[in-house]
Parts: structure tokens; C-alpha cells; sequence
């Protein structure tokens, strides 16, 4: 794929047939929730809006206690357009007192803010129309450790060989990926293998091992 997409370097983790898996366990836990309203913005008022905000992360907190017994943070956005627009912008309400008197005008001025920022301009006259209410209620899970840098070890050496075809029959070198230290570099062709993965290098390119025991190749 990287030759195709004429990309000269790629990095490949010592994990990298099992990230998503890791992906899984160090992400946070989250219920996302959404509530339709479409109106104008006022219409909606400061007591309602405070309202079905309340509800979601009832709701959010009540299933997330079910598995998780941790910090929760709560996020809290709406989506909003101007009145002859098709199409909404999500505006965070991160920082916004829900019981402050002016709370729907403050909303209104961040959707003015947030429209200029992706749009370059925005229309304070118009209309603003409210569509969607939005929570997430998330579970915040303890930051999983980085990979250890590895110790160097002693000098490079495969611990076999394979006939393998790269447009003709070759005798190449397969090195475990394991065994690999920062620093060690290897010019292809070469097989490098591990429980999860096995990757080829061909003439040309070279690998470098990072401090983490991650591949550095560069492509020709």
C-alpha cells in the first residue's frame, strides 16, 4: 500500500497486528446521548435546554455504574445552524454555566464563534435554529504505560533463512522481531516475524529499529 500511495516511509510497531486491540483497553468508556429539538434557538429557553441535559446524564451515569466504578467527566454540546441552512454545527458547551440568566445568549455567541472558525464568516442578524442536543457521560480509565525503551543487546544476527519469490527466487534472511535492538539496521531483502506479525522488506529498502523496537523503513 505505502508503494502505491508513493509514500517513502513507514513505521511499524512491535504490536502492530493487535493495535486495535490496545486501542480497546486504553480508550475510555462513553455513552453518548441525543436529544432532537428543532427551533428556534430562545424558544427552547435556558430551563428546558438545563432540563433534558439532566436527563441524559442521569440516564449516562446510571448505565455506566453498572461496570465502572472510576472518575466520570460529563460533555456536553449542541447542534446548531442558521435558519436557512441545511446542515448543523456542533458547538461544545465546555465552560458554560447552565444556570446563568444569559445562558442562551452565551450559546448563541459561541455558534457565531464556532460558524466563523470553520466558514470564515458568520451572520449575527440571523436566525438561530437549535436541532440537536448532545451528552456524553464518560468513564475515564487510567492512562495505560508507554512502551519501555529497549536495552541494546549484542550485534545483528537472522536466525535463518527462507526461499522466498520478490519477482524472482531469492535466499533471504528472517530475523525475529523480538529479538531486534535499538539501533540494528538490516537493507532488504529480509523477513522480519513475531507471534502477530510478519513483514517483508525488499531490495532496496532499508530498516531501522527504533528506541521502542519499532521498524523504521524507508521505501525506494
Amino acid at each position: 500500500m505505502a508503494r502505491l500511495l508513493e509514500i517513502t516511509r513507514v513505521v511499524v510497531p512491535r504490536v502492530a497486528a493487535v493495535l486495535s486491540a490496545w486501542g480497546m483497553l486504553a480508550t475510555d468508556l462513553r455513552y453518548e446521548f441525543v436529544r432532537t429539538h428543532v427551533g428556534e434557538v430562545q424558544r427552547l429557553g435556558g430551563t428546558e435546554l438545563g432540563r433534558l441535559f439532566a436527563e441524559m446524564e442521569a440516564e449516562g451515569r446510571r448505565r455506566l455504574a453498572a461496570a465502572f466504578a472510576g472518575p466520570v467527566s460529563i460533555r456536553r454540546s449542541v447542534d446548531m445552524r442558521y435558519g436557512e441552512q441545511i446542515f448543523e454545527v456542533q458547538v461544545p458547551l465546555d465552560g458554560i454555566d447552565l444556570h446563568a440568566r444569559d445562558l442562551m445568549e452565551q450559546i448563541v455567541e459561541r455558534f457565531h464563534r464556532r460558524h466563523e472558525e470553520l466558514y470564515t464568516y458568520s451572520a449575527p442578524g440571523q436566525e438561530v435554529v437549535l436541532v440537536n442536543v448532545r451528552l456524553a457521560v464518560v468513564g475515564e480509565l487510567p492512562t495505560l504505560p508507554a512502551e519501555p525503551v529497549i536495552e541494546t543487546a549484542g550485534a545483528l544476527r537472522p536466525h535463518g533463512g527462507r526461499r522466498v519469490y520478490l519477482g524472482a527466487w531469492l535466499d533471504v534472511p528472517v530475523y525475529t522481531l523480538d529479538a531486534l535492538s535499538p539501533g540494528h539496521e538490516v537493507k532488504g531483502p529480509a523477513i522480519f516475524e513475531s507471534a502477530t506479525t510478519t513483514l517483508v522488506v525488499r531490495a532496496g529498502e532499508r530498516v531501522l529499529v527504533t528506541p521502542h523496537g519499532w521498524l523504521d523503513i524507508r521505501l525506494t
